[in-house]
């Protein structure tokens, strides 16, 4: 039996690779999601970071831990979640291992428009500094939220390890990947592409 139908037979299976072409459709999709890794990590962290520093400016600094006001109940059941997992493994509930534990699906839904108050132009421009200007190219929380949703479905498929290859849905992913976090700032979308080799 040659190694590759080993590969498949024993540790892949059949079922998985029933999605794709064939086996090298299979090893393009792996190489193409290993080149998405570094510039979704980074956005995710950054992301996570940009928004609870202008929220506890303006909700306080347990807006998070204690479950701030304007949160809806679909986010204060993900915290409540959160925290559980904390709790299981005995670890203390902080500030910082919520963020860290919080699903990217948690920060991009703050750009839903129940969130609409709390994501106006004047505070997407605190989370996305380098955001373009009005006059430049009108950029609001419906554009920020429909990109990063994209994103988040794109990064789950990553993350789950499933096809990404010939999906027309992510055609335009690395552009979009690119401008939020150009979004943050030129350093930090250069930092990303430095890292991944580009």
């Amino acid at each position: 039996m040659q190694v590759k139908e080993i590969i498949i037979n024993k540790f892949i299976t059949t079922k998985r690779l029933s999605t794709y072409d064939d086996f090298d459709d299979y090893e393009l999709n792996i190489k193409m999601s290993k080149d998405y890794y570094i510039p979704l990590a980074i956005l995710e962290i950054a992301l996570k970071n940009s928004i609870n520093s202008i929220f506890e400016r303006f909700y306080g600094a347990g807006w998070l831990t204690v479950g701030a006001q304007f949160l809806k109940g679909d986010l204060l059941e993900k915290i409540a979640v959160a925290k559980d997992k904390l709790t299981h493994r005995n670890e203390t509930i902080t500030k910082d291992k919520l963020i860290a534990e919080l699903s990217f699906g948690f920060w991009t839904a703050l750009f839903q428009s129940p969130y609409k108050h709390q994501m106006r132009i004047s505070d997407l421009k605190q989370i996305f500094p380098n955001l373009p200007t009005k006059e430049t190219d009108f950029i609001d929380r419906k554009i920020i939220s429909a990109k990063l949703d994209h994103i988040r479905k794109f990064r789950n498929r990553i993350f789950h390890y499933e096809k990404i290859v010939g999906k027309a849905e992510f055609d335009t992913i690395k552009e979009d990947i690119d401008e939020i976090l150009d979004y943050f700032d030129d350093e930090i979308c250069d930092f990303a592409k430095r890292l991944n080799g580009e």
